[in-house]
């Protein structure tokens, strides 16, 4: 009933409360300056207590930890790009539906992918990571990695080495995409690895479109800390191009919900407010 009356009395001008809700607590005004007095002192008790209501509402703040994901600045700017010694190749900046840089093949265009994205290429075997470190603050109730990604691998065949991201180990042809720790080097796949969320390739009928990925890591960085997301590639067996794209970590934090003894405080204060403003309508 108390937020029932508060939500009437702050109805904006022109809007009326239904009939029988505030009228059966008015009785005639004794005169007006009575009348004026009254309104001018409940008025800010019923402001004071719908501003402690609202300092009790906790507000969702987003918030994007990755820079150009997308590519969209025509570069890797944002970005730490790693070449094992004495490979072939890299990441390149390309664009959707364009064929690679080096070797030449096709990919698949998507409109929804931009102007650009990144995309490995070489004339022979090598070893490729892509990285970008990303701070998440404690406390953070939701974290959410996503991107666009394909995988073209000209011998349709994955195969994945016990060595790893290492291409001298043969036979090894595949890519893969993790969450490192901060202190993990760009071709770890041991400890230095937190997450793993692909290994191996999109198979045969190369191009292949891009496929969208999403994932809830909150239970692997919620906690906080400095963490990389690396995407990488090794090719010893054939052409391989690994597109990425839109990739993004977002942040959801809650602010503003208060502590105990200032809930406590807050409740104890809008109640007051909230009575003040039932008696002073009863009399009005």
């Amino acid at each position: 009933m108390f937020f029932e009356i508060a939500l009437a009395f702050k109805m904006p001008t022109g809007l009326h409360p239904p009939e029988g809700r505030l009228q059966q607590h008015h009785r005639p005004a004794r005169n007006n300056n009575t009348k004026s007095m009254k309104r001018s002192f409940h008025q800010p008790a019923l402001l004071g207590a719908s501003v402690c209501l609202l300092t009790l509402c906790p507000e969702a703040r987003a918030a994007q930890l990755l820079v150009n994901g997308g590519f969209e600045s025509g570069s890797l700017a944002g970005w730490t790009v790693e070449d094992q010694a004495g490979g072939s190749g890299s990441f390149f900046v390309s664009t959707p539906g364009a064929s690679t840089p080096l070797s030449g093949f096709p990919t698949a265009g998507s409109a929804a992918n931009g102007s650009f994205y990144a995309v490995t290429d070489q004339t022979g075997p090598g070893t490729h990571a892509l990285l970008q470190s990303f701070t998440v603050e404690p406390g953070a109730s939701s974290v959410t990695l996503s991107f666009d990604m394909f995988v073209n691998d000209s011998t349709g065949n994955s195969i994945v080495d016990p060595a790893g991201l290492d291409f001298n180990a043969f036979p090894n042809q595949h890519a893969r995409v993790d969450i490192l720790s901060a202190g993990a080097g760009a071709f770890d796949t041991g400890a230095g690895v937190l997450g793993n969320f692909y290994l191996g390739s999109d198979g045969s009928g190369a191009p292949h479109d891009f496929t969208s990925y999403s994932f809830d890591i909150t239970g692997l960085v919620g906690a906080g800390g400095d963490f990389q997301l690396r995407f990488a590639e090794v090719d010893n067996q054939g052409f391989f191009n690994h597109g990425v794209d839109n990739a993004s970590i977002v942040t959801s934090a809650v602010n503003g919900v208060p502590d105990g003894g200032s809930t406590l405080a807050l409740f104890g204060l809008a109640a007051g407010g909230l009575a003040a403003a039932r008696r002073g309508l009863r009399l009005i």
